[in-house]
């Protein structure tokens, strides 16, 4: 298992291939070789000739994207998730030194001989595996102990960096820049301590044939048609009638589920026409629930668009067991259709006062009442003909409710030039939704 000692057994390795590897200029023995993990060390120009030393410095480490959420493969449980291993590219800079003084002129020849000899090594071994020994005898494995036994293999590339990338580096380390070569070297993992998580297993297995097909909704709107409209409106505010219409709707069981509602029991007309009343603060009777039932206050429906989903219960045989064979039995299975949508609309019933004259509207304060009028939150608009008047909570008269809200006409007296004697249409919009009844209100 890869651990916090992956970074360092490359190094290591690195090390031990260099030292076994490397080829020697004339006149040099493998004794005075050199090769150090290190930061490139500053030049001594008390000495007439450099210690000969290649070194490697690591001088970035970077996370490889593309095994970032990967399970290192072979190793736990197939179904285990979560806290991958941290996979790290290593960017390593060789520098070889070896400078001698000739006739008080730095020649570093001896330095690009060690540089091209380190190069032929990271060229020749490009992956280092486990079966790489050491030319010694004994022979010994070069690969670090940390790294064996492991998925991902040490791979060594030449890195092309730019001479700016490079003296970057020389840079921001205070040292005269040097010859050297950049490697990659991928992919070095490091395995997380904390606890994979393993899903259950599965303890019984189940086959559910089914013959017949699911539900399919094509069209919802409004039974009931005010007068002028046609048939196809999808608004409708609480206890209207909506029709839903489509396919396969006929089942031992039928439910209905509206926005966030429970699924209401229905009984469709045919087999392609479902109707239901929009229920307003109470669930009505169905084959599942003799009595109404409450619905609570923070899961009624509100205006706004809202889903329409038809869901049917059909027998169905099941074949099921765990390792055995296993055995044919009865059970039910739900199937979904698609989702429809209508549009819950607030609903105008009455206004208080009727009329005002048209000098009095600075003052004047209009109550309209009905259902789903205000939630807070969603933007509650009342319009008065071509004027719009936002709904303020509190209002003139106190706060606004569901039932009644209060806004001041003070909104028709600034209009330019100022709102004429007539008669206005009266509509509530909320959430975007606007009122369907015809009430109107009179300036006079």
């Amino acid at each position: 298992m890869s651990n916090f000692l992956a970074i360092g057994g490359v190094s290591a390795s690195l090390q031990a291939l260099l030292r076994d590897r490397m080829e020697l200029p004339t006149g040099m023995v493998r004794t005075d070789l050199q090769v150090a993990i290190s930061t490139p060390q500053p030049e001594d120009d008390t000495q007439a000739a450099e210690p000969t030393r290649v070194n490697l410095f690591l001088y970035r480490a970077t996370e490889n994207g593309a095994l970032k959420n990967q399970m290192i493969p072979g190793q736990g449980h197939p179904s285990e998730y979560g806290h991958p291993p941290l996979s790290l590219v290593l960017h390593y800079l060789l520098t070889a030194y070896g400078a001698t003084d000739d006739n008080g002129l730095i020649n570093e020849t001896r330095a690009h001989f060690l540089l091209g000899s380190a190069m032929r090594v990271l060229l020749d071994y490009p992956v280092i595996t486990d079966e790489l020994l050491t030319v010694n005898s004994p022979p010994t494995q070069i690969l670090h102990d940390s790294l064996r036994n492991e998925f991902e293999q040490i791979k060594i590339c030449l890195d092309p960096l730019s001479l700016e990338d490079v003296s970057k580096v020389w840079t921001a380390l205070t040292r005269p820049y040097r010859l050297s070569a950049a490697y990659t070297v991928s992919v070095v993992q490091i395995e997380s301590r904390r606890l994979k998580t393993l899903a259950a297993p599965v303890l019984t297995r189940r086959i559910h044939l089914v013959v017949s097909k699911r539900p399919q909704i094509t069209n919802v709107y409004r039974s009931v048609v005010l007068p002028g409209e046609v048939i196809g409106d999808i608004r409708a505010h609480v206890l209207q009638e909506m029709t839903i219409e489509g396919q396969n709707f006929r089942a031992a069981q039928s439910y209905v589920k509206l926005g966030n509602l429970e699924p209401i029991g229905v009984v469709p007309v045919s087999d392609s026409e479902i109707r239901i009343v929009v229920p307003d603060d109470t669930y009505p009777a169905d084959a599942d629930h003799p009595l109404p039932r409450p619905i609570p206050v923070e899961d009624r429906l509100r205006p706004g668009p809202l889903s329409v989903e038809v869901q049917t219960l059909r027998p169905t045989e099941v074949v099921q067991g765990g390792l055995d064979r296993g055995v044919v039995v009865p059970d039910d299975r739900r199937q979904n259709s698609n989702q429809g949508v209508f549009l819950l609309a607030p609903e105008v019933s009455t206004l208080n006062p009727l009329n005002v004259a048209a000098g009095g509207l600075g003052a004047a304060v209009l109550t309209v009442n009905g259902r789903r009028l205000f939630q807070s939150g969603p933007k509650s608009v009342v319009l008065i003909g071509d004027v719009s008047i936002p709904v303020q909570d509190p209002g003139p008269g106190g706060p606004q409710s569901d039932t009644s809200v209060q806004v001041s006409l003070n909104a028709l007296a600034l209009t330019t030039p100022p709102t004429p004697a007539g008669i206005y249409p009266v509509r509530m919009m909320v959430n975007g939704v606007q009122s369907m009844e015809n009430v109107t209100f009179q300036v006079t």
